[in-house]
């Protein structure tokens, strides 16, 4: 490759990116998308409610769907959830991070759409501690403590009554990530330790762990001995907060480090843990950046490399093989996406050879889509395989009659 042709391929991505990816991806979902702002609202998500048994009260949560999830032209997805603690608290913001993380107008794909459920809370501190103390953050007595404990129940609920509901209203993959902060953080960390198997992936941000004398620190050294054979993706921020005469001002930032410290002793392959301090955010402040790049690290090679998928188009199986492997669980790469890079190598990079190559991908995973075989069979046209591409036109046809594009190409094609 010369070097002209090195810049004119760097050019290309330049312009897949800030152009031609807004167009290919929201292009179908125009009209919904205008539909909303010409009649005033934004809506980023539903209340609901439920009565819990476990707890025996109504309790609130909130939901939030990626955009594609009722997308009608490609194949239904499944996606990940987000379970978020203080859901009222963190509920905008965090929708808002997850979708410029996920699918935002400039074609960012960090990190899997994803279905957000925030949590709302009754009585804080009896759900998000694990144990029942008196004993506040300077030490002294503090009857506003006097209901904490009630962890386990709280994570009963989620398990037994939530995550139930949640997968049966919705298209779900069994990977859940759990995102708290301070106190919800603790909790986190606590389901972390007491119940591995709710969720794979954990958010832990400027998390009380001085709670208790520090005693889930204590209970990690017990959990976390060599060859613990735990698999989950862990992060846990840490911020700087200044002292304002509530007791020693360092005790959060040494319990989080040292509760940090002894997971990283236990890292292995599929046990990952990341900590990471912010030097210019307090504890309010630190939430917004905490999960930015709280998601990046448990998603970790999530990225797409679309330098690579361009040179080899072959090379998007395999990276989604290496994400259903960091997920613990099958993911297909979605059929949009491939859809996107196939009219890009068509198209910008006049290269259908590499866009059939392309195309292929989405027929093989989503072989009842009209769209996989209507793109095939334009780059196939494109291409000048005129009997490949009226067989794939009619494959098309026959998954939905209704492909004006399919019954115009083939009157093109067979006159």
């Amino acid at each position: 490759m010369t070097t002209r042709h090195k810049w004119d391929k760097t050019l290309l991505l330049l312009v897949f990116a800030i152009l031609v990816t807004p167009l290919l991806y929201f292009g179908p979902r125009w009209n919904a998308l205008q539909q909303r702002i010409d009649d005033d609202r934004v809506v980023i998500g539903k209340r609901n409610s439920l009565f819990s048994e476990v707890l025996g009260e109504v309790r609130d949560y909130l939901v939030y769907l990626p955009a594609s999830y009722r997308d009608r032209l490609f194949t239904s997805q499944s996606y990940p959830v987000l379970y978020l603690l203080d859901g009222r608290t963190h509920f905008q913001s965090a929708t808002g991070v997850v979708q410029f993380m996920s699918e935002g107008p400039n074609g960012n794909r960090q990190v899997p759409e994803m279905i957000v459920v925030a949590i709302s809370n009754t009585n804080r501190t009896r759900d998000l501690t694990p144990t029942n103390t008196k004993r506040g953050y300077d030490g002294t007595k503090e009857e506003t403590l006097a209901s904490s404990g009630g962890a386990d129940n709280f994570l009963r609920f989620i398990r037994e009554e939530l995550f139930p509901k949640i997968e049966s209203d919705y298209r779900t993959l069994p990977h859940r990530v759990l995102v708290g902060h301070s106190f919800g953080g603790l909790l986190a960390l606590y389901a972390l330790l007491d119940q591995p198997d709710m969720f794979q992936s954990y958010v832990a941000i400027d998390p009380s762990l001085w709670w208790d004398d520090q005693v889930l620190t204590e209970r990690a050294r017990n959990i976390f001995v060599p060859n613990h054979g735990r698999r989950a993706s862990v992060y846990i921020s840490l911020a700087n907060s200044p002292d304002l005469g509530f007791g020693d001002p360092d005790l959060m930032e040494l319990a989080g480090r040292t509760f940090a410290y002894v997971l990283d002793a236990a890292a292995t392959p599929s046990f990952r843990t990341t900590l990471q301090y912010f030097e210019n955010e307090d504890h309010p402040s630190v939430p917004l950046i905490s999960l930015y790049h709280g998601l990046l690290s448990v998603f970790d090679g999530f990225k797409i490399p679309i330098d690579s998928i361009v040179d080899d188009p072959s090379a998007i199986v395999s990276h989604y093989r290496h994400v259903s492997t960091v997920m613990g669980t099958p993911v297909l790469p979605p059929e949009s996406l491939v859809n996107e890079l196939g009219y890009f190598l068509l198209y910008p990079f006049e290269d259908p050879d590499k866009a059939v190559e392309m195309f292929n991908v989405n027929v093989a995973n989503y072989p009842h889509s009209a769209n996989a075989y209507d793109s095939l069979a334009e780059a196939l046209r494109v291409r000048g395989d005129r009997d490949l591409a009226i067989e794939n036109y009619e494959k098309s046809l026959e998954i939905n009659p209704r492909n004006e594009n399919a019954i115009r190409q083939l009157e093109a094609l067979t006159d």
